[in-house]
Formats: structure tokens, sequence, C-alpha cells
């Protein structure tokens, strides 16, 4: 029996990673529950587990318990479990050292940055819970030949550190300089929220994806010439990892993305997050058309090593570790 506990279970926040992971679980025969305040089952994704309200949570004895969230860790405490797990799926996430050195919880790490890190910082061994992405849903698609350069990118500029402001800027002025190069974006409006297009103006020529379906999400992909991810902070980029495996060519930051991007060989890695390297990257692949096509391929293979069934393996056989073998 398997629990996790969840703020939501809407399409943003780390999300797609418990419903994909438990799915995959119960395929196996376990028990898999999510724990949110509301209890409400996500309407965006199949989820095969079941959905509680955290106030049942006492009611239940799990094998393992795990929370990414700081601010639900009263009820990683308080559910009945074998083995809690703080499941570190950012760098610095808020009260950071404090969790991982209270001695209450195992630590499990989403990408090899954040184990390094953890190593480094607190001298212990995290749990491996790298990866993933789900290729049934992100594959290849058939690609229509012509047209504008098109640069694809996470479009919430609500969040700062997903650096979206940088590839406009650097698709832009690499427009202003003869490069005949169009923008994508995506998102999901937020329920309550208004729609992030409202407003939207990057002066150039782009497309806006919203609220887009899972099944679309791939042809999205395809569309693209290239996708940029120039995060900061991440932990496991599920964006960078789903263009990867849709075939797309990449450019990112180093930032939830060293597990599959390598620079030269499976994608153009930034040196830094600003709009200079990210131009220079693109105008790379824009006058070298041959170069995007062959970083995809091996960026593909390499990102199919980090399905979720991979992740859902490792963890596992660390949940069923016998007593004593889970000890920090």
């Amino acid at each position: 029996m398997i629990g996790a506990i969840l703020p939501h279970l809407l399409v943003f926040g780390g999300v797609r990673r418990y419903l994909e992971i438990g799915n995959r679980f119960v395929a196996r025969g376990h028990r898999f529950a999510i724990y949110t305040p509301d209890g409400i089952r996500p309407d965006w994704l199949p989820f095969g587990g079941e959905v509680r309200r955290l106030d049942s949570i006492d009611s239940e004895t799990h094998d393992a318990l795990v929370c990414g969230s700081p601010e639900l860790l009263e009820w990683l405490d308080r559910g009945t479990a074998r083995l809690r797990v703080f499941y570190l799926q950012l760098e610095d996430v808020a009260g950071e050292e404090g969790i991982v050195r209270s001695g209450k919880y195992r630590i499990m790490v989403n990408s090899s940055g954040l184990a390094r890190r953890v190593r480094k910082r607190y001298g212990i061994e995290p749990l491996d819970g790298i990866g993933g992405v789900n290729p049934d849903l992100f594959h290849p698609v058939e690609r229509s030949g012509g047209g504008p350069f098109r640069v694809l990118c996470y479009g919430r500029l609500s969040k700062p550190r997903k650096g979206t402001r940088f590839v406009i800027r650097a698709v832009r002025s690499l427009r202003r300089r003869g490069h005949d190069m169009e923008l994508a974006l995506f998102d999901t409006a937020l329920p309550g929220a208004p729609d992030p297009r409202i407003g939207f103006d990057p002066d150039v020529p782009y497309t806006y994806y919203c609220n887009l379906p899972q099944e679309r999400m791939a042809a999205m992909y395809g569309a693209a010439d290239v996708f940029v991810s120039a995060e900061r902070r991440a932990g496991w980029s599920n964006t960078a990892a789903e263009a990867s495996a849709c075939g797309t060519p990449l450019v990112c930051t180093g930032s939830g993305t060293e597990d599959f991007a390598e620079n030269g060989v499976t994608a153009l890695v930034l040196r830094a997050r600003i709009p200079f390297f990210i131009e220079r990257a693109l105008s790379r692949l824009y006058r070298a058309r041959a170069l995007g096509p062959r970083l995809a391929a091996a960026a593909r293979e390499r990102v199919l090593g980090f399905t979720w069934g991979r992740v859902c393996d490792t963890m596992e056989r660390s949940f069923a570790a016998p007593e004593g073998d889970e000890a920090r």
C-alpha cells in the first residue's frame, strides 16, 4: 500500500509524476492512493489508483507514504507508514535543510542533479526516483516541411524560473537579424485565472496553445523545429524530456536535463540562462539544419531509458526493502 500526499491533482506542480507512477504501481498489483485536500479525481490524465481526502489519511496503514510539498508535511507525519519519504523535486524548496536533516524521512530525488546536491550538502545517499517520460503519449509524429523555423517553449510567464521571457527575447532578436522564425508557446489556464493569452504580445509571429488535451501534445512538440527549456532550480524537466521523446531538438539549461541532455550529443546545453546564449544556440540550429535531427535522434534514445516504468522499478525496490534496509 503506497500513499502520496499532494495539494491538488491539476495540470501543474509536478502532479503528472504521481499519476504516472501510480498507474504503474496499480498495474503491478499494488494499491496506490493519492491524498489531497478535496479528494477530487483528475480529469486530464487517466488514473487507476484511489483518490482520497487528506483527512482520511490516518484510516490506512501504508507501506510507504510519500510527500514532496513542504506545506503538507504535517500529513506525512500524521499518516501511519513503515516508510515515510520526502520526494525532493526542486532545488532549495521551502525548509529543505530542515526537512532533510530532521532524520524523520528518507529523501528521494527525481534527477541526478538533485542526488548530487543531497550527497554534497547533507552527506546522505538519496533514494532513486529519477525520471521519467511516457513514450505512449510522447512520441515522434510525421513532420510537415517548409515554413518558418518554429521555436517552442513553455509559456508560464508567471513563473520567472521557467525562463520564458528569455526565449521570447532571443526569438525577437533573431528575427530582427533576418532569421525566419516564429514562436510557439503552451500553457494551461489555472482554475479561476484569466486565459494567459489575454494581453500577450511578444512582438513576433506566434502560436499559443492553451489547455491542449494530452493526446495532442505529441503533435504540438512534433510541429516545432526546436524546444527551448531555460529553467533554473528544476529537478527533472518534464517538458524537455517530453520534447526529446517526441524527437524534437532540444536547447536547454543544465537544470533538470542533465540526465539526458549532453551538449553537442543530445542537445545544445546553454552556458548561462541569458538571451545571448539562447540566440547563439538557435542560430546554430537554424543555419545547420542537419544538426537538429541528429541531436534529436540521440536524445530520444537516451531519454527512453527514463520511462515512468523505470522510475517505478527503482521505487518498488526501495519500498519493498526489509525493515532496517531503508534506514538512513
